[in-house]
């Protein structure tokens, strides 16, 4: 029906998709089941290296051997820009960034999404954020290695110094354990994107 919001198809799909990715499409207007839905993971798998940290400290030892020789990337971004992306990550966490809320779509899967993503297993590549995040967390332009770097290692430094942290954007409260390994998972998620060219 015109002008009805449709949340139309919530699942997790596997099979082919070993991963199990959570996949959602939502769709505003008339029903169209072949056009205008908007997959929220994708399943692309770019070259990535499996890596692992157990604390901040270690990001920032790989963030500083990568930054210290030549590298490529596989995937969308640039090295800089992952830096980048990982600084204004901490930045929300701790209150520094704001930005903007969950849509209400993704707001409705929170509780489904929580335990999939506060977990030890590594965090899956693929995930699209909505229009307005992807413009705070990554903007089209580049961004020079040192300083973003300098950004990164910054950013940790001042989620290591602070007290309570503020709600998070999306979970809302959980431990700082739990901030700690979603930090951690993510920055090997993306830093495995970045190969020492040699």
């Amino acid at each position: 029906m015109p002008g009805r919001i449709l949340f139309a198809f919530i699942g997790v799909i596997r099979g082919q998709n070993e991963a199990g990715y959570l996949t959602i499409w939502v769709n505003s207007g008339k029903v169209d089941t072949t056009s205008n839905w908007e997959p929220m993971l994708m399943t692309a798998r770019p070259e990535r290296r499996e890596l692992q940290f157990n604390n901040l400290d270690e990001v920032v030892a790989e963030a500083e051997r990568l930054a210290s020789g030549q590298v490529r990337t596989t995937g969308r971004h640039s090295f800089g820009q992952i830096l980048e992306h990982l600084a204004r990550s901490h930045d929300m966490t701790t209150g520094k960034l704001q930005v903007p809320p969950p849509p209400w779509y993704m707001r409705l899967m929170i509780p489904l999404m929580k335990p999939m993503l506060l977990n030890d297993k590594p965090l899956k590549p693929g995930f699209k954020l909505p229009k307005q995040s992807e413009a705070v967390f990554w903007p089209d332009q580049e961004f020079d290695v040192a300083t973003a770097l300098a950004h990164l290692k910054e950013s940790i430094a001042h989620y290591q110094t602070q007290g309570p942290l503020p709600k998070h954007p999306m979970f809302g409260s959980i431990t700082r354990q739990q901030n700690d390994q979603l930090i951690c998972r993510h920055a090997a998620l993306h830093l495995g994107f970045v190969h020492p060219a040699s």
